[in-house]
């Protein structure tokens, strides 16, 4: 008698083993499906709930009940003249700080690293203080007095108000059809923006001596000249420069196309910002200058105006503490900064004043003085006097008073002196405002002019379009911007490049960009000429500059 088959015996057991392995696996994956069912549905409430337009909640917030036709619920601000109302506790001014007699104990700042400097805070309350009689240099190194870098705490502008109160998604259209910009001039604003962007570094720099790279494949040193090249210590200067660009359209870190870009542009300037002292430009091949620090200021001020973000508060004030302590004695900026050294201040002393490099500390000061930081009285009345010295009786400004282009005139050096003189109070209707607005209406911007440096540069285009649209209101003004403004958009619309791995920049056609910034420079400059429709609030300004009025005397 034969053994059974031992197959048969474990044939007759398989369908078992098999359905119990089967029955889990159906089990596990019917609960797999249910979870990610209720995923799926989860994910698309959410959706839903998100499905406002892009910048709708940013524009919003800060919008006060009451505003007329004119200014909209999105053009949360001031109204045209009035100030913009604060939110939270008033900052304290320079002037404030400046006084304070005694150095507060020193508080690490939250984001602080180990080389950075410490940040004392106010002391709010404090009994005003007799005249300080310490030097801008001693209360400089001890009374920088800010509670700024405080996460959660409120804030102390209204983002996009006051003189901003143009700019944004939902105002700009507003600023265009006010000023005389079209769907030209914007269309040509987003093309250079779009091509700044393409052109940055992936540490947040414009590359002074390398954005071609970008565009171009292996450039030789021929092909990277023709695109004019800036030093390799130009990057602070130009980054600064690129990203008020961004700013002057009203964008910060939270916009959806460019946040980004602006993001990582106030990275790089802030660590660029030098932890002794507060100055922009680190010591590398060449030291850097007053332009390099004066257009930082001013693109960090800008920023803080667009987003509120009181991180930038320490940096902007001790930022503008450097600036008036770099001003000379007769009043106005050169070349030169005091830089920090082994064995103290390595002082850098040139007792010129450059009114070149003076337009852009003025231009910085007054937007640290939009965010809350008052400009010191002493200091005023230093700027009012060289301003005075550095125009002439027939009302052009002159370049220098010593050294490099001493007593050098031109039509852009008009346009500077008659910016600053309105910015700092001078009465549209006095007669140097008056002398100046026709020669600046004179000489509308003409591209075939572009490589006269003194009569037809970009530079003078940016500052003509500033100051011939602070005096529309004056007599003759609207007429004088209406014909300035037919050349400008005549100039730059037409002549920004439309094609290829150039589109939307501007060829470095003018002297300056040739021998500096190049392609970088014409770009974002001219950018910010095509802005001027709503980068600004001119009634707004002229309301706050006319607070300066008494420093002009009758």
């Amino acid at each position: 008698m034969t053994e059974p088959e031992p197959e048969f015996i474990q044939t007759s057991a398989a369908p078992r083993r098999r359905h119990d392995w089967l029955s889990p696996l159906l089990l596990t994956l019917s609960l797999h499906l249910m979870f990610f069912t209720l995923l799926v549905n989860q994910r698309l409430f959410t959706l839903v709930g998100q499905s406002r337009g892009a910048g709708e909640f940013v524009l919003s917030v800060g919008a006060q009940p009451g505003i007329d036709e004119h200014t909209s619920d999105e053009q949360a601000g001031a109204a045209p003249g009035e100030p913009a109302p604060a939110v939270g506790p008033q900052p304290q001014s320079v002037k404030d700080a400046l006084k304070s007699d005694a150095a507060p104990q020193p508080a690490a700042r939250e984001e602080a690293t180990p080389k950075e400097a410490p940040v004392e805070k106010d002391l709010p309350g404090k009994p005003a203080q007799p005249a300080d009689s310490r030097s801008l240099a001693e209360r400089l190194a001890g009374s920088v007095g800010s509670e700024g870098g405080k996460k959660g705490s409120e804030t102390t502008v209204n983002p996009g108000g006051g003189s901003h109160g143009l700019r944004g998604q939902g105002k700009r259209g507003s600023g265009l059809k006010e000023n005389g910009g079209s769907a030209q001039t914007e269309n040509a604003v987003e093309m250079g923006l779009a091509w700044l962007a393409r052109v940055q570094d992936s540490d947040g720099r414009w590359d002074s001596d390398g954005f071609m790279v970008h565009y171009m494949r292996n450039p030789t040193f021929e092909e990277r000249m023709a695109e004019g090249p800036g030093g390799t210590y130009k990057d602070v200067g130009l980054t600064a420069l690129c990203l008020l660009a961004f700013t002057g359209a009203g964008l910060s870190e939270d916009d959806v196309r460019y946040g980004q870009v602006v993001a990582g542009a106030r990275k790089f300037l802030l660590n660029e910002q030098r932890t002794e002292d507060g100055g922009f430009g680190r010591v590398h091949v060449q030291s850097p200058d007053m332009y390099d620090h004066a257009l930082a200021t001013m693109a960090i001020a800008d920023l803080y105006l667009n987003n509120g973000d009181e991180n930038l508060r320490t940096p902007l004030r001790r930022a503008l503490l450097y600036l008036l302590l770099q001003q000379r004695k007769g009043g106005g900026w050169s070349y030169g900064q005091t830089l920090p050294g082994a064995g103290g201040s390595r002082l850098l002393v040139e007792e010129r004043n450059d009114l070149s490099i003076s337009g852009w500390c003025i231009l910085a000061l007054i937007a640290g003085r939009e965010a809350g930081f008052e400009i010191p009285k002493e200091n005023l009345a230093r700027l009012v006097d060289f301003l005075r010295k550095a125009t002439t009786s027939d009302g052009e400004g002159t370049y220098a008073d010593i050294g490099t282009r001493a007593g050098d005139r031109g039509r852009a050096m008009t346009a500077v002196s008659q910016v600053c003189r309105r910015l700092l109070g001078e009465p549209g209707a006095s007669p140097t405002q008056k002398k100046q607005r026709s020669i600046l209406a004179a000489n509308p911007p003409d591209w075939s002019k572009v490589r006269d440096k003194a009569n037809g540069s970009f530079y003078l285009w940016y500052y003509g379009s500033l100051g011939l649209l602070l005096s529309k209101e004056d007599e003759g003004g609207s007429d004088r911007w209406r014909e300035w403004n037919i050349g400008l958009k005549g100039a730059l619309v037409n002549n920004q490049c439309k094609d290829g791995g150039r589109r939307g920049s501007f060829d470095p056609a003018e002297y300056w960009a040739e021998h500096g910034g190049g392609r970088l420079y014409a770009t974002a400059i001219n950018v910010l000429s095509l802005e001027i429709y709503y980068r600004y609030e001119p009634e707004y300004l002229r309301s706050r500059a006319s607070e300066f009025a008494d420093l002009w005397g009758k």
